[in-house]
């Protein structure tokens, strides 16, 4: 496979190594010598990230001295330095996939916000033999994460541009960084702040699957059917071919990768001539009314201006559950043609007037990996009408 990057980021706590139950026993020592009370492992899970000073800060009750968090850090180091590797252990294939890179010829660094001298330990005791351009930790006179600073020193040492660098990490601070930086992204879920994929990052839900994005083929998009998909991915799939069936209506189709960022999008753009809408789905603070929005994909969704359009109160992005339930889609596959889904009926359907009046609608059939082209008018005068769905165009 061809590689896509040339230099790789690594967070190291909850991406390349566990840590934690070494970190939240150093921490707890150092409380239990005070005679504080105690945290859980998952509480420590939440607390880490931001640096062991802040770790410490946060563990201790109430709001603690500089003294007290000076004193209570200082052991905290002395237990964690002794302890460091009792529990610790690297996430299972991350070493192969690491020896795979660089045999591969890609960079890799590693960009921490643990203390220099424990980053360093660890980085040596399980990945000795990979040869990093730069192993990066919290370090005097230098912030942290997520301040893009070691992004930049990361790419001076390796000579290596923005564009062919990404961040690996497992948490908002890192997936900050990257953007901060100016570098492409992956969050995982295997780590301490389980993150969702975004248009501003890529997703890997195991190692497996961030070996397929680091040695990564060209994003994939299909030739043009004009036929139904032979085996449907989702029940909302299956009913939107069986409406275009029905009412007649012609269309053209991809079958792509999962389209998550913006460079994916221009490759389904490309293979279905055509720009595919965003659609958004947004919902009052009570969440007794929701609103299904297909909007140009570069225009950004402004509350104020949505709100204003409709004369109705401030709405905010509604959850993950309420849009599978009410359009049949996970995050990522949101599409108009929800209209034919039954749980939809009391959805409140709208369209940017610049959709309304283009020839040609393309957007998800209902999953991520499939794109499809209609016209406009079938869509505004065949599909929605045969759904008993109103349409608002602002």
């Amino acid at each position: 496979m061809a590689l896509k990057y040339k230099l790789v980021l690594f967070d190291l706590d909850g991406t390349l190594i566990d840590t934690l139950e070494d970190l939240a026993a150093a921490v707890n020592y150092a409380l239990e010598r005070r005679g504080f009370p105690l945290h859980s492992l998952q509480e420590y899970r939440g607390m880490v990230g931001h640096g062991v000073r802040n770790l410490v800060k946060q563990a201790l009750p109430q709001t603690p001295s500089e003294e007290l968090v000076d004193t209570a850090l200082a052991d905290f180091k002395e237990y964690y330095t002794a302890h460091i590797d009792v529990h610790t252990r690297p996430y299972p294939g991350m070493q192969d996939l690491l020896r795979d890179l660089n045999a591969a010829g890609v960079r890799m660094a590693v960009a921490s916000n643990k203390f220099q001298s424990g980053t360093e330990k660890l980085v040596g005791e399980f990945f000795q033999e990979i040869p990093f351009v730069a192993i990066l930790g919290n370090r005097e006179g230098y912030p942290l994460k997520p301040d893009p600073e070691i992004v930049g020193e990361v790419l001076r040492v390796s000579r290596i541009s923005k564009e062919d660098a990404i961040m690996v990490g497992d948490s908002g601070t890192d997936m900050q960084t990257a953007i901060n930086g100016g570098i492409a992204a992956i969050a995982v879920d295997w780590g301490y702040r389980p993150m969702e994929a975004s248009e501003q990052w890529r997703f890997a839900g195991s190692v497996t699957e961030l070996r397929t994005l680091l040695f990564q083929r060209p994003f994939y998009v299909s030739e043009q059917f004009s036929t139904a998909p032979s085996v449907f991915g989702t029940p909302l799939q299956k009913a939107v071919y069986e409406a275009f069936a029905r009412l007649e209506i012609p269309f053209v189709r991809v079958d792509t990768d999962p389209g998550i960022t913006m460079e994916d999008c221009a490759h389904i753009d490309e293979g279905i001539g055509s720009r595919i809408v965003k659609t958004v789905f947004v919902c009052n603070r009570q969440q007794t009314e929701f609103y299904l929005y297909a909007m140009p994909a570069d225009k950004p969704f402004v509350t104020r201006d949505f709100c204003s359009a409709l004369g109705i109160s401030r709405v905010s992005f509604a959850s993950a559950e309420k849009l599978q339930s009410l359009t049949g889609v996970a995050p990522g596959a949101t599409t108009i043609l929800s209209a034919v889904w039954p749980a939809a009926a009391n959805v409140h359907f709208v369209m940017d007037r610049s959709l309304a009046d283009a020839p040609m609608f393309a957007c998800t059939d209902g999953t991520d990996t499939c794109f499809v082209r209609l016209s406009t008018k079938d869509l505004l005068d065949k599909l929605l009408p045969s759904t008993n769905h109103s349409l608002t165009i602002i």
